[in-house]
């Protein structure tokens, strides 16, 4: 673990989420399923220090595009420091309620990947139901929304999104599930 993450988890430990960065496996196991055998547009959201950003990076081809949403501002000068030199990233200090508006700002209307690690089980009802809608208003039929949780709470929310996969990596702190949705038919 790095200082920074340390940091950053004493000063705010619900907005980081967890205590200790994902581990190898689960980056590994977050990044397999992202298809980089076309350009694609990949979206992180709270990439905190960036253990799964570089994964994410070192698969992508040179036409794709990854966006990261981060709030916390020092997270956000690590971020810009360590893609300086890629232009395929770009490292955003904005909400992510804001993703399909700045998309369109970048000439995007979709994404094909969301990876997000948010601990929604802790992200206030409101402000997670505004999160979810606009996560999937940046998706369309093909896209997948991947994330890591220690719950399985968001296969709930079938109104916006459907289980596409899961998985469950032991080899984590705390252990956690991998969930793959798509799109729900009743969204598009």
């Amino acid at each position: 673990m790095s200082l920074l993450f340390f940091k950053r988890v004493l000063a705010n430990p619900l907005q980081v989420g967890y205590i200790v960065p994902s581990s190898p496996f689960l980056t590994r196991q977050t990044s397999r399923r992202l298809d980089f055998s076309k350009p694609r547009v990949v979206v992180e959201l709270g990439p905190g220090e960036g253990c799964h950003t570089r994964k994410i990076v070192k698969r992508m081809d040179k036409n794709s595009r990854l966006f990261a949403f981060e709030l916390d501002e020092e997270f956000v000068a690590h971020l810009r420091k360590q893609f300086a030199h890629d232009p395929r990233v770009t490292i955003l200090h904005r909400n992510a309620t804001e993703m399909p508006d700045v998309l369109a700002e970048h000439g995007i209307t979709h994404c094909d990947y969301i990876v997000s690690g948010l601990p929604f089980l802790v992200i206030p009802e409101e402000a997670r139901g505004k999160l979810l809608g606009s996560i999937s208003d940046a998706m369309h039929e093909e896209s997948r929304f991947i994330t890591y949780q220690v719950t399985t709470q968001l296969c709930d929310e079938s109104h916006l999104f459907e289980l596409h996969d899961k998985e469950y990596c032991a080899l984590n702190v705390p252990p956690i599930n991998v969930l793959e949705f798509k799109k729900a038919q009743a969204a598009r």
